[in-house]
This record gives structure tokens, sequence and C-alpha cells, in this order.
């Protein structure tokens, strides 16, 4: 006579559904193996590409408010020779002045000229020239959509003050009639320098937003519920040790039955 019982441990039929949330537990994430959840996975696989573009559009449009920043300060200090050229160029006006003195004014204002050129010709980020007319615009990369950067030419010749001098007060009067527009132009530029990086702190502000949305997204998908896993691990040990116990009982009852056979 053939008397069977429950089968071994290794048949527990809630093993598989407990193994699955020990490792959930484990490693912090509802899908260790692609067959976990299919959908899932190839939603999470789409945000994960959605974030690295957001992350690396803001490392882009960082990049762009530094080259802004480098040409402004640089702008600044051409400002400040067109500044002091004015000033140069009214003092040459007054008629108080001999033409020696108004000579070594003129020296000073002919320095500040080649200042101006050599700033224009050396300010550069990463190998792009930005003030000397090199280069007029850059492109920045924000994922789906591109900023484009205007850059001024503040050369001497852009700002139609070469060959100016004030070494009598009939050239400083014209001189100073340049350098005021040499001024404005300056201002203008780094003005647009200053909208510019605003509008590239907005769209560090919108991509920001945007990764963090994702990411909260991509969390609700792929990151293990502590609380729920744990229940249902609570609830797991419980059926399989249930489970244990009816077949430790099965096997008492099968030994009681061959004793009685006298088997």
């Amino acid at each position: 006579m053939d008397i069977s019982a429950y089968s071994t441990t290794n048949n527990l039929p809630h093993s598989g559904n407990l193994n699955s949330i020990n490792e959930s537990l484990a490693s912090g994430s509802k899908i260790n193996r692609s067959s976990d959840n299919p959908a899932a996975q190839a939603i999470i696989t789409a945000l994960t590409s959605q974030v690295d573009t957001q992350d690396m559009a803001t490392r882009n449009a960082n990049d762009g408010i530094s080259l802004l920043q480098t040409a402004d300060s640089a702008s600044s200090s051409i400002t400040d020779s067109l500044q002091r050229m004015n000033e140069l160029s009214i003092q040459s006006m007054n008629g108080t002045l001999n033409p020696s003195q108004r000579s070594i004014l003129n020296q000073e204002f002919q320095q500040n000229l080649q200042s101006i050129n050599q700033v224009s010709d050396s300010t550069n980020f990463n190998g792009n020239n930005l003030l000397n007319g090199d280069t007029a615009s850059i492109d920045i990369a924000l994922g789906e959509t591109t900023s484009s950067l205007t850059l001024p030419n503040l050369s001497t010749d852009a700002l139609s003050i070469t060959g100016l001098d004030i070494s009598n007060p009939a050239s400083a009067s014209l001189a100073q009639q340049g350098i005021g527009l040499a001024i404005e132009q300056t201002g203008s530029a780094r003005s647009e320098f200053g909208a510019q990086q605003n509008g590239l702190s907005s769209a560090i502000d919108n991509l920001q937003n945007q990764s963090l949305n994702t990411l909260a997204t991509q969390s609700q998908l792929s990151d293990t519920d502590f609380a729920r896993a744990s229940a249902e691990q609570s609830r797991l040990n419980i059926l399989n040790e249930s489970n244990i116990a009816m077949m430790s009982q099965g096997t008492q009852s099968k030994s009681s039955v061959l004793r009685l056979l006298g088997m």
C-alpha cells in the first residue's frame, strides 16, 4: 500500500515569491531583472535616458553661463579702459594745458587703446575667442532645444576708436565723442551678456524641475516599498511555516500508520 505525504521544503508553494521579496528588500529595487516586470523596466530605461539628457543639458547651460561670465569680466576691463580714455580726452581739451602735457596724456590714451585690443584678442573660453569677432555666436545644447549665445566684437576697429588721439584740443574733442559711443556699445554688449545669463539660469531651473519630477516617477516604478514588502515578507513566512508544520504532521501520520501495520 502506497502512503504519500507532503513534498520536501524545497517545494514550498510560496518560496519563489518570498525569495523575490527578500531580494527586493536587500537591493532596494522592485525590479532586479527584466523578467520581474518587463513593461516597467522599459519605462524605467526611457526615464533614465531622459534624466541623463536633462542632467547633461544642465551642465551645458552652466558651461554657457561660465562663458558669458568670462566675456563679461573682460568687457568690464574694456569699459574701464574706455572710461579712463574719456577722462583723458576731456582733460586734454582743457585750454590750460601745454603741448608737452597733452603728449603725456596721449601716451596713456594710446596705451589704453592697445590694452583694449589685447583684452579682446586674448579673451577666450575653451579655445573659442569671445570678443574679437572670431566667434559671432555659440550654440548651447539644452536637450530638445538649443540656446544661441551672441558674442560682440569689442576690438578698437569694431568700436570705431582705432587711430584716435588727444594730442590737441580738436582731436581730443573728436576722441571724446568716439569714446562716448564706444562706451555705449560696450554697455549694450554687457547688458546682452546679463540677459543671456538670466535665460540660461531660467533654463537650468526648468531642467532641474523636470529632472526631479522624472526621478520621482522613476522611483515610484523601481524603488522598493519597504513597508509593503516587509508586510508581504511576514505573510509569506507565516504561510511557509504553516506548510512546513503540515508537512511535519503528514510525516508523523505516515509513521504512525506504518507502526500500526507492523511495517
